[in-house]
């Protein structure tokens, strides 16, 4: 997938589009739309990382039924080598331009907005010599959280006959 700074007049349009995308799924599952943020993909550790992305595997502790849609990326680390959106094991997207050396420091995708269901996982890497634990990028876009986690699966119902049977 392509990107484009943030300074060209596409670029608006597309983050436009995102959010309405955003918008449309929240309506059919009954859920918010936030912009995408810290404790969406750690949790707990937020804290620790803030808006930068740990380096490795990286599974968001997002409740089921979430999406989340990203519009661009942000990058100041010239040495941000990749990031790979997997889903499933397989490679959703995997980036590699180097958005640090645009003056805005912003891209945003040229195509459609990368869509991630609950359970992905992100796979960052660095080719910085010194040791480091993140680098210094972060996806831009949003989250779709259900307002109330899914009810979970009841177990399926005997049939009347079958319990009758069963008090003879």
């Amino acid at each position: 997938m392509w990107l484009l700074p943030l300074s060209r007049a596409d670029a608006e349009r597309i983050i436009r589009r995102s959010y309405n995308l955003a918008s449309e799924h929240a309506k059919k599952v009954g859920a918010r739309v936030e912009p995408l943020s810290p404790r969406h993909l750690y949790g707990n550790d937020a804290d620790k990382y803030g808006y930068s992305l740990a380096l490795g595997k990286i599974s968001p502790p997002l409740t089921e039924a979430s999406v989340v849609i990203i519009w661009g990326i942000y990058s100041s680390d010239e040495y941000f080598d990749y990031v790979r959106f997997l889903e499933g094991g397989r490679v959703v997207e995997w980036f590699v331009e180097p958005v640090a050396y645009y003056p805005e420091k912003v891209a945003v995708w040229i195509d459609e907005p990368l869509v991630l269901h609950s359970g992905f996982s992100i796979e960052t890497h660095t080719t910085a010599s010194e040791q480091r634990d993140r680098v210094y990028g972060w996806p831009l876009g949003y989250v779709v959280m259900p307002k109330q986690a899914p009810a979970p699966a009841r177990p399926a119902r005997r049939r009347r006959q079958e319990a009758g049977e069963g008090q003879k």
